[in-house]
């Protein structure tokens, strides 16, 4: 991903909701942001405002990633981004396994491991006709997913939600992940503005994981550094 020393592109962060086994609420969020902290109790995610027989077509990741969007309604002519580097990788990756053995796969099974799934699903469910976008971009997948964002509310969009989620990799995966994350999603609703600044600057920064962005959003740090090609987050105070 490359850029000009003159890429920028300006937005609000109108909303945000969040997700994980550990950290249910945004109080939770908020506290993890400042000190790192995580809760003890696990819980599992409810979706109880989807219907049933959809509902359980979601696995775990999706199911999370279903409780934020459900958190946060929006007009149907907000765009939906799901940025994801692995999408539903235990699902995946079970898939895969059958493939071999069996020659075969569940045609729903199949369905619901595409990358665009969890969207899909969300707008069946929501009888919404809202565009969706699904990217994985390695390690960059962070920086794509707000670039791809940001740039369509730079189209004229009236708004955009970013949903950005992942799960750990399975063990027969693991050696080739950087770092072990648990499983998270959470949902950026963004919307004209100039609150927030997405630059490009000289210099060498380490890629942002997603969960980099989120802390960053939820305190009041100035500037984040999102990739090695030099693009940064800042809010306009900070520039």
């Amino acid at each position: 991903m490359s850029a000009t020393s003159a890429a920028s592109l300006s937005f609000n962060l109108h909303a945000w909701s969040a997700w994980a086994s550990d950290l249910t609420t945004p109080e939770a969020w908020q506290h993890w942001a400042h000190t790192g902290e995580r809760q003890a109790q696990q819980q599992e995610p409810a979706v109880a405002a989807m219907p049933a027989m959809l509902r359980r077509r979601a696995q775990k990741l999706g199911r999370m990633a279903l409780e934020t969007l459900y958190a946060q309604p929006a007009p149907a002519d907000f765009p939906l981004v799901v940025a994801s580097r692995y999408g539903e990788i235990l699902r995946s990756t079970a898939l895969l396994q059958e493939l071999a053995e069996t020659g075969a796969v569940s045609p729903q099974s199949f369905s619901m491991s595409v990358h665009n799934a969890i969207g899909g699903l969300y707008t069946i469910a929501t009888q919404q006709q809202t565009p969706v976008s699904a990217l994985a971009a390695g390690t960059q997948t962070t920086l794509g997913g707000l670039i791809e964002a940001a740039m369509q509310l730079a189209d004229g969009a009236p708004g955009v939600r970013l949903l950005l989620c992942d799960e750990p990799l399975p063990d027969l995966y693991e050696r080739y992940g950087e770092t072990a994350t648990p499983a998270f999603a959470y949902l950026l609703t963004l919307t004209p503005g100039a609150q927030l600044r997405l630059h490009h600057q000289p210099g060498n920064g380490q890629d942002a994981a997603p969960l980099d962005l989120l802390r960053f959003l939820l305190t009041d740090a100035p500037t984040l550094s999102l990739g090695q090609t030099g693009w940064c987050i800042s809010r306009a105070l900070a520039l």
